[in-house]
């Protein structure tokens, strides 16, 4: 599970472990880890960690390798990595070092770390690969640009591998949070939304809850979903 660190990435982290998944948690900084990974043991679970940083080659080849070998192979791959601010400017402001973070963390990382651990799933029979895209990445929002391109580009990965790696047993799909209220923010969410216009184009008219994507997370993830590859689930009020 990539982006534990983050506060999806954490509950998302917390369903899997009460489903009895063991886990292999990473995110760029180890500190960030621990602390959750030691309630998750606390409960019963089995967790590996290991910190590493997208935009480094060198740590998502230390990654795979590390997360196959924490518990002899890997059944699923949940791909939530978020880079740290993805309101970063239009396409003609937002500088260069931003573009080149946002696909590395989002679309580079991943695709590299799947590199490394999909040929071992093949061989071990296959798997289900999640990733977490975006309504940015199919519905521009200004001041989103590098983010919603680099997110849908993941979402073309996402159909490139399920496409690709069908046939080796690995399914590939994805699901897209829309205006989901993180930690306490609802309330500040849900006014910068109203005032934007944005809640008028969601049929639930409120912000979501990190909770409320965890279903279908799980649903993809599990064998439920076994005759289901190269789709996305929408988590977002109905927007329209």
């Amino acid at each position: 599970m990539t982006g534990a660190g983050g506060l999806l990435g954490s509950d998302l982290a917390r369903a899997f472990a009460s489903e009895g998944a063991d886990l292999v948690l990473t995110t760029r900084t180890a500190s960030k880890l621990e602390p959750l990974a030691e309630e998750l043991r606390a409960g019963g679970a089995r967790v590996a960690t290991v910190a590493a940083d997208f935009t480094i080659d060198g740590d998502i080849d230390r990654l795979a390798e590390a997360a196959w070998d924490a518990f002899g192979g890997i059944d699923v791959v949940l791909l939530s990595s978020q880079p740290p601010e993805p309101n970063q400017g239009d396409l003609f402001t937002v500088p260069d070092d931003v573009l080149k973070e946002q696909m590395q963390t989002i679309v580079w990382g991943p695709l590299r770390l799947m590199r490394g651990l999909g040929p071992k799933m093949v061989e071990a029979g296959g798997g289900s690969v999640v990733t977490v895209v975006s309504s940015t990445g199919f519905d521009p929002i200004e001041g989103y640009a590098a983010y919603g391109l680099a997110k849908g580009t993941l979402w073309l990965l996402t159909r490139y591998m399920s496409l690709e790696w069908g046939k080796g047993g690995i399914r590939v799909n994805a699901f897209s949070p829309g205006l989901v209220a993180t930690g306490d923010n609802a309330d500040q969410l849900t006014e910068i939304v109203r005032s934007s216009g944005m809640l008028n184009r969601t049929a639930l008219r409120r912000v979501g809850r990190n909770h409320e994507c965890i279903g279908a997370a799980l649903y993809l993830a599990s064998d439920e979903s076994s005759f289901t590859s190269g789709q996305k689930i929408f988590v977002d009020g109905g927007r329209f």
